[in-house]
């Protein structure tokens, strides 16, 4: 095994993003977190690539990276190897997650880092097709909660009983602990979240409608135009 720990990377980062030239890294915190929840029996899922792929490798978990670009695993594979770092139980999957994940079998999941593609809708996909492979009692780490699709996320768990908010890195990242099954296969109906934003969304659209009504209203006062607004109130009644 490497004598290399997660410290010496942050020391000296590969550069794997940009076609080669730049790196866009989590939070060292949550990093650090990750780190002391995983090991050699983890079996572990990442959406994206960067130092956490290269953290996965150092605790020599049995990990799937699941990336669009196949020039990062490259990088990533030969920082590994000038540093002695086991790549042996890492794989890359190169594709966007929503072309990946739904032909994939994944085995039964420890951690799960949401961490690729941040625009609407890949999070929430990315979220469906591994929610149901991670095991209960397994982590879910959501990076980047300050964009609006990981914060919607984020908000959408924390409703749901078969999720605790574990850890929270506001406003960066959130850690969820998977304490029961069904959470992904919910009618909206079912889910608490969904239903509490279509009440207020309701509510919304009743206060937008009257509103238009009193603007049409005001129009037909000011140009004098009573016998429509009569007829209009008649037609309530």
């Amino acid at each position: 095994m490497t004598a290399m720990h997660l410290q010496d990377v942050l020391k000296d980062p590969p550069k794997v993003h940009g076609r080669g030239d730049a790196l866009f890294m989590m939070d060292k915190s949550v990093l650090r977190f990750v780190e002391g929840e995983i090991g050699e029996a983890s079996t572990t899922l990442e959406t994206g690539a960067g130092i956490s792929t290269i953290l996965f490798a150092l605790k020599h978990t049995t990990h799937i990276s699941v990336v669009p670009y196949a020039e990062e695993p490259n990088a990533i594979r030969a920082y590994c190897l000038e540093h002695d770092i086991p790549i042996d139980r890492l794989s890359f999957e190169i594709a966007r997650s929503e072309i990946v994940l739904p032909r994939l079998t994944l085995p039964p999941l420890d951690l799960v880092l949401l961490d690729g593609r941040h625009g609407f809708p890949t999070p929430f996909i990315d979220w469906y097709y591994t929610s149901e492979a991670l095991r209960v009692g397994g982590l879910l780490v959501i990076d980047d909660t300050q964009l609006w699709t990981g914060y919607v996320l984020k908000r959408f768990l924390q409703s749901e009983n078969e999720w605790r908010l574990e850890h929270d890195f506001a406003p960066r990242a959130s850690v969820f602990r998977k304490v029961a099954e069904g959470s992904q296969s919910k009618s909206w109906t079912e889910q608490r979240y969904v239903v509490r934003k279509t009440a207020t969304l309701g509510r919304i659209n009743r206060i937008r409608r009257r509103a238009r009504q009193a603007r049409r209203l005001a129009e037909l006062v000011r140009h004098g135009q009573f016998g429509t607004i009569a007829r209009k109130m008649l037609g309530r009644q």
